[in-house]
């Protein structure tokens, strides 16, 4: 009788044992991230990783700049993709720099959790004040090693505090003017409650600095009048400053 019930119990077991587990990672080293904290209930019975998938994602999603994405194909059938963040800007702030992806994820670029990331790198520096400038300013989201005091050191993987709405309408205001391929660097700050950006960049060995505060042109195609300057100081040469924060007009001093 004993014998009879230990097998429908080691039969029942049996039939709820992971039967396929594929992993899908970019590399070898999200690979053996995954299998280190993988549950051994969920290899033994795998409906568990219906709810301890959820926990993995989010794990790993902490530690490292990776999406995390589990399906069940079947019945004991499980495949989990794992794909490292693409970094969308590359910023300077609190004395490091650090990586923001599409969805808003930041990680430092110091970090032990980029020791294998190949990632592509933004061509453009942003440089964020320290302590931003805005009372409103407050640092929000959860996870570990996070904190709403800002003077808390930051690490892993966590929702950025910085202004990305900002950094995405400048983008996509300047990026298509062909000057604009050439910035390397833009610093942002507020000044008398205004966006003020400075770009350093370098055209046929010219070197630039332009101050922009759009704004002050709310009725021009900023750009483009950027872009003729850029083509009467080609005839000149020489080494400029561009300030375009005067209401309508833009002063052009020696660099």
């Amino acid at each position: 009788m004993l014998c009879g019930i230990l097998f429908r119990v080691y039969e029942f077991k049996a039939w709820f044992a992971l039967s396929n587990y594929e992993i899908d990672a970019q590399s070898q080293e999200l690979e053996q991230r995954l299998w280190e904290i993988f549950p051994q209930r969920d290899v033994d019975f795998w409906p568990y990783l219906l709810k301890d998938s959820e926990a993995l994602r989010d794990f790993l999603e902490r530690d490292m700049p990776v999406s995390v994405n589990t399906q069940m194909l079947k019945l004991g059938k499980f495949k989990t993709e794992i794909k490292w963040l693409e970094p969308w800007v590359k910023v300077h702030w609190r004395e490091k720099f650090w990586y923001i992806s599409r969805d808003g994820k930041m990680w430092a670029l110091d970090d032990e959790i980029n020791r294998n990331f190949h990632g592509n790198d933004p061509k453009i520096i942003w440089r964020i004040p320290k302590d931003l400038p805005n009372p409103d300013f407050r640092l929000d989201y959860t996870g570990a090693g996070v904190s709403s005091d800002d003077t808390m050191p930051l690490f892993g993987v966590f929702k950025t505090p910085l202004p990305t709405n900002m950094m995405e309408n400048f983008l996509n205001y300047f990026r298509d003017y062909s000057w604009f391929e050439f910035v390397s660097e833009v610093t942002w700050e507020r000044r008398a409650g205004s966006d003020l950006f400075v770009l350093n960049l370098e055209r046929n060995s010219q070197k630039f600095k332009v101050f922009i505060q759009r704004d002050k042109y709310s009725e021009q195609d900023l750009g483009l009048l950027i872009e003729d300057v850029f083509e009467e100081l080609a005839r000149e040469g020489g080494n400029h400053i561009i300030d375009a924060t005067y209401e309508g007009k833009i002063v052009i001093k020696a660099l």
